[in-house]
């Protein structure tokens, strides 16, 4: 917008200068032209977000991960750093949608998708990978601070669960880069694998907590 108003200034004056154009005249052509590219610009800023965020969470989507990822490995690798990736479900969300609709469901993904971007640094990325599944990839090195993080997003979950007066809870699992996988696809995998292995392990403590 700023280049197409300096290149209009830029006509106008030159206009006067060397062909005696009025420079008062109402510059019909240059404001058809600026109005033009406001549209323009507003349309590709629109198209831009839409092909990287999330409609609903505002965060980023799958897509925009998948571009991403080498990327954030190509900076890893020149650090000699890690990646963890932290993979988020959603506690029995179906029970949610059904119990209290689908407009509450769509309300409490927005809330949990501000509570992953509380702590996340500058680099680090959160996306809406499916439904009621989030990721966050994080460069940090500081191992200590993958626990901080979890329990973190637990807490601040707590606190909405209050305020919707429901249950909000997820089950986190993580995999780091280049440790335990490679690839985004492996990464996955392996993250998956250990938040099954959370969530069989707080029901088996369920089932002995109720037993007694």
């Amino acid at each position: 917008m700023s280049v197409v108003l300096i290149t209009i200034v830029g006509l106008r004056t030159y206009g006067t200068l060397y062909y005696n154009f009025p420079w008062l005249q109402f510059p019909i052509v240059g404001m058809c032209i600026l109005f033009a590219s406001w549209v323009l610009g507003t349309q590709y800023d629109r198209l831009k977000f839409f092909s990287e965020k999330d409609h609903l969470t505002t965060l980023y989507n799958r897509r925009f991960i998948m571009d991403a990822f080498p990327k954030l490995i190509t900076s890893v690798e020149r650090r000699q750093g890690q990646l963890i990736l932290y993979f988020i479900d959603v506690d029995n969300f179906k029970l949610i949608n059904d119990s209290r609709g689908h407009k509450i469901g769509d309300q409490v993904l927005q809330r949990i998708a501000n509570v992953l971007l509380l702590d996340l640094q500058k680099k680090d990325l959160a996306a809406r990978w499916a439904g009621d599944e989030f990721l966050i990839l994080s460069t940090s090195t500081d191992a200590s601070k993958k626990e901080v993080l979890i329990s973190h997003i637990q807490n601040e979950l707590k606190v909405a669960s209050r305020e919707f007066n429901l249950e909000i809870s997820v089950s986190i699992g993580t995999a780091v880069y280049p440790d335990e996988a490679r690839t985004l696809d492996d990464l996955l995998h392996a993250a998956d694998l250990d938040m099954y292995s959370l969530k069989t392990d707080r029901k088996n403590t369920n089932i002995i907590v109720e037993s007694h």
